[in-house]
């Protein structure tokens, strides 16, 4: 089907583009501007407009290679089936990396905390013990500081294991529709549309 016998409404508002854009054109304005008086050239664009309206499958003609192509790679994207969703298990497999990159902080600075303060009462004598057993609490916190940022890691390895690759791909097949439908807007205001006004605007008036 290289033209459509019935616009949808995408392909409706890319005609209706094409048009205003055509309508102001150099070629059209020039023709228009030549084929009477001042102030005469609005009517003349609004009769021109009306004659495109109806003759869309001539227009649509002149760009039928471009809207091919552009249909095929459209009708292809909608038959596609949607993205699967995440399941459960990679949920909680991203919200666990999250978590286990959190505790790392939390427990790291609280070791931090701890060895300082273990650190300035181990200098004071009637505070030694109180000061060691503060220096092992920030020692047991740094073991779960680096235990949980280990997990965190395996985590987001494990989320990235489980995403689908089939991301890279849509990108392509989106810009690839995108490319299509820019072509075929382009062929439809270059071969199609500004012929066809030109050839319906009367000759100016020879010199």
């Amino acid at each position: 089907m290289d033209v459509p016998p019935r616009l949808s409404q995408q392909d409706r508002a890319d005609f209706e583009r094409a048009l205003n854009r055509a309508l102001t054109r150099e070629p059209v304005r020039d023709a228009l501007r030549a084929a009477g008086a001042a102030g005469a050239d609005g009517a003349e664009s609004e009769r021109l407009r009306a004659l495109a309206r109806r003759s869309v499958p001539e227009i649509l003609a002149g760009a039928a290679p471009e809207y091919a192509a552009y249909a095929r790679l459209r009708t292809a994207a909608e038959a596609a089936p949607p993205p699967d969703r995440p399941s459960t298990t990679e949920n909680s497999s991203g919200w666990l990396g999250v978590l286990a990159l959190i505790v790392p902080i939390l427990t790291g600075s609280a070791g931090a905390i701890f060895f300082l303060l273990g650190a300035m009462l181990g200098l004071v004598p009637s505070q030694r013990t109180l000061g060691l057993a503060l220096w092992h609490a920030g020692a047991a916190a740094a073991v779960v500081a680096a235990t949980s940022a280990l997990a965190g890691v395996i985590g987001l390895l494990t989320a990235a294991a489980r995403r689908p690759p089939g991301g890279a791909a849509e990108s392509l097949a989106d810009d690839a529709l995108w490319r299509a439908r820019e072509a075929w807007r382009s062929a439809l205001l270059e071969r199609g549309m500004l012929p066809f006004l030109v050839d319906q605007l009367p000759p100016g008036p020879s010199a």
